[in-house]
Order: C-alpha cells, then structure tokens, then sequence
C-alpha cells in the first residue's frame, strides 16, 4: 500500500505551479482532489502540456465564487489533511478560502500556498510565470553565458515552476510529518523565486563580501572545461563528464589526445577527435574506458524516452486510457519504495469528471446535484464538453 494511502489533499491550483506537485503526492499515494472552476483550469487552454501537471487526480468543477459553491468547498476541506494552491496573495481571502477560513472547519489542517515571489515584500501581491523568476534568479544569465557576449537564454521547460512545486510537496510532507507527531496543522508557503534559488545554490559570499568562484560556461555554451562539456560527432553530439586526473587521462587515451596538463591544450584536439566517430561509437569507447558519458539525444517529442526499454524497467514509464484521447503515455514514478511503492491511479481527469462522484461522497442528493449543475455551481462532463482533454 502507498505510503500516504488514506491521506486526502484539495488542489485548488492551476496552471503548473500550482499542480504539478498535488500530482506527485497522488503518485505517492494521497486521495487528491481537483477543485477545478467550471469553466476550466486556465492551463487548458495551453492545450496538451496541461496533462503533464494532472495525473492520479478526482476532479470535481465547482463555481466557489458562489456562496453554494464555497460551502461545498468547505465541505470538502472538512474532510482533507492538506489544501494546495498557488493564488497570488490576498485572493484565497477575497473567494474565502485562506488559511483562517480553511481552519475553522478542520483545525488540524495543512494549508500550502505557493506564491511567486513569496509572503512578504513589495513584490508579494505580484503574480508570476516561470520564465520571469529564472529571469530574475539570475538563471538565464547562466544559461546563455552572457560572460562571453551572448545573449541571455530561457530554459523552455518550466523549471522554476516544477522546483517550487517540488518544493511544496517536501513542505507538505515534513508539514503532515509534525502533524502526525503532534496534531498540529499549519501553514507554509514557497515560492518561484525558491524554486530558482534552488538552482543557485552554489552562490555564496565571503566575509567582506565577494563571491565564490563558480564554474562558468564557456563561450560555445557547452561546458565548464574540455573535460566536462559536450563534443560534436560524426553524426550528434555528446556530453563528457571526466572526473579527476584518473578519467581525464582516460578520455585522452580513448580519443588519441596527448594527456596536456593544461586541458585547454586538449581541447581542440579533442574536438577534431570525436568528430571522426558516431556519438554512440565514441559512448562505447568511452564506456569500456571507464569515461562518464551519455549521447545527447533529440527525444523526438518523447517518443524515444518513452518507449525506450531501461526506462520502462526503471518504472520511468506508464500509461493510460484517457477517455478523449486514448492510450497515453507519460512519465512514470520517480521515487521508488520497498516497502510502500507509489501508485499512478489514472490519467488526467477532464473538467468535472468525478463531480458526481465527490458530492455523493458529501452526502449531496441525484436532484441537489442537477438544481447545482443547472445553477452554474457544478459541472461534469457531458455531449457539449468544450475540451479535448
């Protein structure tokens, strides 16, 4: 049995922030339940990268701007160990559902608000989208190695989003953990600009206030140093990770380089090197002389990570039916247990699709439930449902 078998948490988040990490407690094992407005998370409208946040869930459409609604909301939270979203400060207030509000009902509850910038400060009330905070955590600085000239570079994939929501799921944990010690719920928040200091956390100062030395990317934007970068083949490209004098004095030797005290003499000879070979020749050579390395693959889409067999082994994949789209597959576990192994219950749920079945669960009645849908306060899945997915 999952290890958070019988815990249930509220997601009232939306867009990535917000559920990405609700989604990886549903993994683990928690009841989560999508509190989604009838109208539809606003990610829906990204189209299909809003399945990779909404997994494992229950989802239940509900208006909570009506006062029937946020009574069914409440409802709800009486009976959760945790709630989850990412509203910008001060608007789980105004729809009456913060922290207060949410305690009055269940005292003992766990209440995880994640922010863009945080609590506190000029910037607090501001919302805010991942490619402003890795902006902002100095990341795409990084990235582009604007050092040498170039121009700064955003990460495509939500970075500073995933590492807060991931965030968000330790604090919910260690949150649930003192609870179960003592009884006491709390609140915690973290934030994007959290998330982005997670990727800065070599950063540090001296006593009088200059920085640490860290590893820059050099000027092609492929590395620290020609033992540690990616090397363009015959036919793609691949990333070295020579460690120490032991595995720099063996990529030499597999490449046929003079082992240079200096590596930047090595470069370009390393260079024409591995340009003579495929990438997946020079990673068995590489392999067989005990040099870390890994092909840089174009995943296609996916397609080449997703039914590739070491991670179907790893548990790295699964799929499901999803009722619109068929036979999905995505990514599967990523923690993995040997006792209380996680469990991926289903695919991403459409607007509503477990309405019914969480307000029968409240105990609401067949015709209570048709006077709600009617009045606007709930929804499920019908002929006229607007989405793919």
């Amino acid at each position: 049995m999952p290890a958070l078998s019988g815990l249930r948490l509220l997601d009232f988040g939306q867009y990535l922030a917000g559920p990405f990490g609700p989604m990886i407690l549903a993994d683990l094992g928690m009841d989560v339940i999508k509190v989604e407005p009838v109208a539809g998370d606003g990610m829906r409208m990204a189209g299909t990268p809003f399945l990779g946040c909404q997994r494992g869930k229950r989802d239940i459409g509900l208006n909570i701007k009506d006062p029937a609604g946020l009574d069914l909301a409440l409802r709800l939270v009486e009976t959760a160990d945790a709630v989850h979203h990412n509203m910008t400060k001060g608007t789980a207030t105004r729809l009456g559902l913060d922290y207060e509000a949410c305690r009055a009902v269940k005292p003992d509850l766990v209440y995880c608000n994640t922010y863009a910038y945080g609590l506190e400060g000029p910037l607090s009330s501001f919302g805010g989208l991942d490619p402003l905070y890795q902006a902002s955590a100095g990341l795409e600085y990084e990235a582009g190695a604007v050092q040498h000239g170039h121009d700064p570079l955003y990460y495509r994939f939500g970075m500073v989003d995933t590492s807060n929501a991931m965030l968000s799921v330790v604090g919910v944990l260690a949150a649930l953990f003192h609870r179960a010690r003592t009884g006491e719920g709390q609140e915690l928040w973290t934030s994007l600009l959290d998330g982005g200091a997670v990727f800065s956390s070599d950063v540090m100062l001296f006593a009088d206030g200059t920085p640490t030395v860290r590893p820059k990317l050099d000027a092609d934007q492929r590395g620290f140093d020609p033992a540690y970068r990616l090397y363009e083949t015959d036919d793609g490209w691949i990333q070295v990770a020579a460690i120490g004098d032991g595995q720099w004095a063996a990529l030499c030797a597999a490449t046929g380089v003079p082992d240079a005290h200096d590596h930047a003499d090595a470069e370009a000879q390393l260079e024409a090197a591995f340009r003579t070979k495929t990438a997946v020749m020079w990673s068995h050579t590489l392999d067989d002389a005990g040099v870390p390395n890994e092909v840089a693959l174009d995943v296609d889409g996916g397609e080449s990570a997703l039914y590739d067999a070491d991670a179907e082994r790893l548990g790295l994949v699964t799929e499901y039916e999803h009722p619109t789209l068929g036979l999905l597959r995505q990514f599967g576990e990523t923690i993995n247990f040997s006792d209380t192994p996680g469990q991926i219950v289903g695919p991403p749920p459409r607007v509503g699709e477990h309405s019914r079945e969480i307000l029968e669960e409240l105990g609401v009645s067949e015709t209570e439930m048709d006077d709600l849908k009617a009045r606007g306060v709930v929804t499920w899945p019908d002929d006229n449902y607007p989405w793919g997915w």
